[in-house]
């Protein structure tokens, strides 16, 4: 072959070579030694949002890679050109690139060079899987919810998980879980996650104090159109009132979307990052149906809560009275006995007990020994200052945590519960007041023994355990 001959064969594989990259399904971007655009394909201009005439010439840093990554590839062009090494050479690998508008996407990118005799040229395919990878993410998410949803027993376990889990597979910095305060008709931040600390921490406390009507801010758009929302850029919304906390946190897209159930709202989960992103509607669809699948379950979660309180609230509740019963008095004593413990308050316990019940049961019946305990509890009740704790301990016999009471001012309360006795008859009390060297046991017979003497005694009186031996 003759040197013509061998002319017109490298031109002919440039020319087809020329035709591959102009019909090419990939972005094809071509950049010589300094790092300047020289060759720009239809799929690139697609890609990137730059025309052909636009590219060509500009810094393929400054227009195609993200402003963090800038200083790595231009060090990787110096190490090559110094040494003729690089280490992605001829591989595939996945990294973030970045469109004309501002949002980074993923791309595949396979790198080679050519040796021109004149310099070197650097080849680039670069093949979009921003849908690839998202539909990959949004599986996983959805995996990832329903492993939480099935490990969780509360609400808070739900929204920890889906916070964390969520924000941290999809790449957000900062997670918050909004719910509808009913005092105060506005929508709260009940829950924050961040994946960084330091800077983040002011913007997460300031969340944290604002509240939001219905269609304020981001939450409250989504909680009043109950549809996820994407904001590209928060610092340029004007419907986000955190905008200059984000700007100085870095934050900037966000996106929104509702927890329900069929016609409920139970609140609002919003994440927001320090990439500008793009709107992507198959996340918002994806988030509208993780949002339905917490909803439903977070339902069934605050019935179960609800059935379970009402079980606890009835377990110890005296069902005649209504007061609380010997399990709930107990237990509030332990906490008395706690708080005095540490502050060295004294308080007191009385031991009421309604006289010759019996003989009032045995003359009218039990019904209306029932309606005498009953009416009995609510007076007593009515009758104790805001912090005492009145309880039905057992048959006709009531008990009293009078917290910060001495004896004598004990004594002062108990007289007025004393004159309330309903439907004409008389009670007997008896009280004592906490020594420190007591436990709750120890205190509560003392007042036994209180009570038992003012019985003995001749009834309708208060008598005080100092210096009493407890009942046997």
């Amino acid at each position: 072959m003759n040197d013509g001959d061998a002319k017109l064969s490298a031109g002919e594989s440039e020319r087809d070579f020329r035709a591959i990259v102009q019909d090419a399904h990939e972005a094809f971007v071509a950049m010589d030694a300094g790092g300047f655009i020289i060759d720009w394909n239809p799929e690139a201009e697609a890609t990137f949002g730059w025309s052909r005439e636009e590219a060509i010439g500009r810094v393929l840093a400054d227009t195609i890679i993200p402003q963090r990554h800038r200083d790595t590839h231009l060090k990787g062009l110096q190490r090559y050109l110094a040494t003729g090494e690089g280490p992605v050479l001829g591989k595939r690998i996945e990294i973030e690139a970045l469109h004309r508008e501002g949002f980074e996407f993923p791309v595949e990118l396979t790198i080679s060079v050519r040796d021109t005799g004149d310099g070197y040229y650097f080849n680039a395919f670069l093949h979009d899987i921003r849908d690839r990878r998202r539909a990959a993410l949004y599986v996983d998410a959805q995996h990832a919810v329903t492993r939480i949803l099935a490990g969780a027993d509360s609400e808070e376990e739900v929204i920890a998980g889906l916070l964390r889990e969520l924000g941290g597979r999809m790449n957000w910095e900062f997670g918050a879980f909004w719910r509808m305060d009913a005092e105060l008709d506005r929508l709260v931040c009940a829950k924050v996650w961040t994946a960084r600390d330091g800077h983040l921490q002011q913007f997460a406390a300031l969340s944290q104090e604002i509240a939001f009507e219905s269609g304020e801010g981001l939450p409250g758009r989504v909680w009043s159109s109950r549809r996820p929302a994407f904001v590209v850029d928060v610092v340029n919304d004007s419907n986000f009132p955190r905008a200059p906390a984000a700007a100085e946190a870095g934050l900037h897209t966000a996106v929104c979307f509702p927890l329900v159930r069929d016609e409920a709202r139970l609140g609002v989960i919003e994440f927001l990052s320090s990439v500008v992103g793009e709107t992507d509607e198959r996340l918002l669809d994806a988030l509208s149906s993780i949002g339905t699948q917490v909803g439903q379950h977070l339902t069934v979660v605050r019935e179960r809560a609800e059935l379970l309180a009402r079980t606890e609230a009835m377990a110890r509740t005296d069902e005649l009275t209504g007061l609380p019963n010997r399990r709930a008095w107990d237990d509030e004593l332990d906490r008395e006995l706690a708080r005095a413990q540490r502050s060295g308050e004294r308080f007191s316990v009385a031991m009421l007990d309604l006289d010759r019940f019996k003989d009032f049961n045995d003359a009218h019946g039990h019904q209306a020994g029932d309606q005498l305990l009953s009416q009995a509890g609510v007076a007593w009740a009515a009758a104790v200052r805001a912090a005492d704790f009145v309880a039905r301990y057992g048959g006709e016999e009531f008990a009293v945590i009078l917290p910060g009471c001495p004896p004598d001012a004990a004594s002062y309360v108990v007289e007025r519960v004393r004159a309330v006795t309903p439907m004409g008859q008389t009670c007997s009390a008896g009280i004592a007041a906490w020594d420190r060297e007591e436990s709750g046991k120890e205190l509560v017979a003392r007042a036994d023994a209180a009570l038992y003497q003012a019985k003995r005694g001749g009834r309708d009186r208060i008598v005080l355990a100092e210096g009493l031996e407890p009942a046997q």
